[in-house]
């Protein structure tokens, strides 16, 4: 029977979802769209996801593959019937063939995230973003995200892990952009380990309240965990913005300035 891989991108209001994963009597995104698929394809599918987004962590630009046998629709109407089915927290935004050997995890060569906060309660905003109270220090901010470009050992920024792999990641842009009371983090890297974003968006924010300094911070980076957990912040105010593959081009490493 033929076969064909598809490339799936897609996005998601991870409030309703118990992150991307799979699992047993939890709504999940990756149960959904399995689900959805086997609908229509009236066949058992396994999707696999460039990686797990957490309980209430939203995607703009999530990326899976799956392979399907005998695909007797065309892809317009296949993403056409799935959003029938899967929406409306979930939205596909694009299905493609995929090239021959693509994963949708192992064939990323950078993962895009942002993480918004807003220094002045507004109701409106709260399901979105991170409310913390009186204004942030952003040259000291700055001056740590600056410290975070390249190659380093992220392990006191992640949950502690057993499996033996190792905590480096290369970060190619850490930016802040401030308007008034919101700030908005923006980071890239060629791997995120679980938590990481979390972690450092809450050491960004006890950087700029004044609850851990410069140096404290410095002597942090590059020691691999765990460490002491520090500040997480909340999963609700962070997006999966975009997965980046060799045949897309990048943004280019840096700083934007606060």
């Amino acid at each position: 029977m033929d076969e064909r891989s598809l490339k799936i991108t897609l996005e998601y209001d991870g409030s309703v979802y118990h992150g991307w994963q799979r699992q047993p009597g939890l709504r999940t995104v990756q149960g959904d769209l399995e689900a959805a698929l086997e609908t229509l394809l009236r066949t058992p599918v396994a999707v696999r996801g460039q990686g797990r987004t957490d309980s209430g962590v939203h995607a703009e630009g999530q990326v899976a593959h799956v392979i399907v046998p005998g695909l007797e629709m065309d892809l317009v109407n296949l993403r056409k019937h799935l959003n029938g089915i899967i929406g409306p927290t979930c939205f596909i935004r694009e299905i493609e063939i995929a090239p021959p050997g693509f994963h949708a995890r192992f064939s990323a060569v950078e993962r895009r995230y942002r993480y918004q906060i807003i220094c002045e309660y507004s109701p409106l905003r709260r399901a979105t973003h991170w409310f913390v109270k009186g204004q942030l220090d952003l040259p000291v901010i700055e001056r740590a995200m600056v410290a975070c470009l390249g190659e380093h050992d992220f392990g006191m920024f992640c949950s502690p892990r057993n499996d033996g792999k190792h905590t480096r990641c290369t970060v190619s842009l850490f930016s802040g952009d401030e308007d008034g009371i919101y700030l908005v983090l923006r980071i890239a890297a060629d791997r995120f380990l679980h938590n990481m974003v979390r972690r450092l968006a809450g050491e960004m924010v006890a950087l700029g309240q004044g609850r851990r300094s410069y140096e404290e911070f410095l002597n942090r980076l590059d020691r691999p965990g765990p460490g002491e957990a520090g500040l997480t912040a909340p999963p609700h105010a962070l997006f999966l913005e975009e997965v980046i593959y060799p045949d897309r081009p990048d943004g280019g490493p840096g700083i934007m300035p606060l």
